[in-house]
């Protein structure tokens, strides 16, 4: 059976659930490079984020039948423009985040934690750089310029949107932050497979996701099942129980995307998953896990443009202040001509009835009775106080 480049002994690979790694690598330490959010955070201070920039020197331990189809999907992304490419991975906590930012870079760069404990409490921000195979060039004075020589790949890692059973809305907030700093080309939206129902705090966390970040954040995402290599119920087949988790779920966002449908990938992160002729991971349908994950995730950037957070609309205390002096227009004008006018027709044919200029208060002898009643209701107070 073929391997990689180093070979199998060389391999890294993270478990979700908790395994032993294979055999170590030596993660990359290469050069610091300015990825596409290094440079932007520096200057930025109220971003807490944790960052990692170098370059990719372990993506030759991949297969090289893997290589290939990353090296096709960047150069693809390249010759649009778009050399820099960021990654947003959101979830609740023990879905596999983390295993699959390590599984994606090939390198044992998070921890990760398989009983549900969110291993990280800010954003990590892990960029890492490659040569593009076909270097995307321009003609400048007669002579070729290699405009994008590099391709720089941004993964941002988040803590769990649940903290005990509420959502965790800070986590949300900070992601629009970064989102205001650099657009989000795509988002991993991951989840297990091996769950078979979409509970009501699943439901919490689209409601909030669209509500905080904006339900367009949907158009740009990918459902990333984790856990891939499940053993389908008693008379179900694989396909038949990959495609219910996914539309549970899909049809749980639309409801509060607007009717979009992300599409979804499927990911197996475990060390001891199955893997074809070539060492590449395989779920148990045939499909090669993680080239599949990248391509879904490259036809998703290409198909729409980055997010980017606009905070119009998403603030309870902005959303239609536009109607404020609207409504108070209408309230100006309803007493004035409505109110005001019907106590004046009242009062024109019924009489001042119990207001300033009813005669009843203007008489003395009425006035001095209802003091005197005052002073007696005092007095009588004072007694049953000196009685006690």
């Amino acid at each position: 059976m073929g391997r990689g480049a180093q070979g199998e002994q060389d391999e890294e690979w993270v478990e979700e659930e908790g395994m032993e790694i294979e055999a170590e690598i030596e993660e990359g330490e290469g050069a610091s490079v300015s990825g596409p959010l290094g440079l932007q955070f520096t200057g930025t201070t109220s971003l807490d984020v944790d960052q990692d920039a170098s370059e990719w020197t372990n993506f030759k331990h991949f297969p090289v039948a893997t290589q290939g189809v990353f090296r096709a999907c960047f150069n693809k992304l390249a010759q649009q423009g778009r050399p820099e490419f960021t990654i947003l991975l959101l979830g609740k906590n023990g879905v596999g985040k983390s295993s699959t930012v390590n599984h994606l870079i090939g390198e044992r760069k998070q921890k990760v934690n398989p009983y549900g404990v969110s291993t990280i409490d800010k954003p990590t921000v892990i960029t890492r750089s490659v040569p593009l195979p076909e270097p995307v060039t321009a003609d400048v004075l007669g002579d070729p310029i290699n405009l994008y020589p590099d391709f720089h790949l941004t993964l941002i890692d988040t803590p769990g949107l649940v903290i005990g059973d509420r959502i965790h809305e800070a986590t949300l907030n900070t992601v629009a932050e970064i989102a205001k700093v650099e657009p989000i080309d795509a988002v991993l939206f991951v989840d297990r497979l091996d769950v078979y129902e979409v509970s009501a705090l699943d439901r919490e966390v689209f409601e909030a996701v669209s509500r905080v970040l904006g339900a367009e954040i949907w158009g740009n995402t990918v459902l990333c099942l984790t856990h891939g290599e499940l053993e389908p119920a008693k008379g179900q087949t694989y396909a038949d129980a990959v495609s219910a988790r996914a539309e549970g779920i899909q049809g749980a966002i639309a409801r509060y995307s607007g009717g979009t449908r992300p599409e979804f990938a499927v990911i197996e992160n475990s060390s001891k998953c199955a893997r074809n002729w070539s060492s590449e991971r395989i779920l148990p349908d045939g499909t090669v896990a993680l080239p599949n994950l990248i391509q879904r995730v490259t036809e998703v950037g290409l198909g729409s443009q980055p997010y980017e957070y606009d905070s119009r609309g998403k603030s309870p205390d902005s959303r239609n202040k536009w109607m404020v002096p609207l409504v108070f227009a209408a309230q100006v004008l309803l007493k004035k001509f409505l109110f005001d006018k019907s106590v004046r027709q009242w009062d024109t044919y019924h009489g001042d009835e119990w207001g300033p200029k009813e005669q009843e208060f203007k008489d003395d002898k009425y006035i001095a009775k209802m003091k005197e009643a005052k002073r007696e209701y005092i007095r009588r107070q004072k007694a049953k106080q000196e009685a006690k």
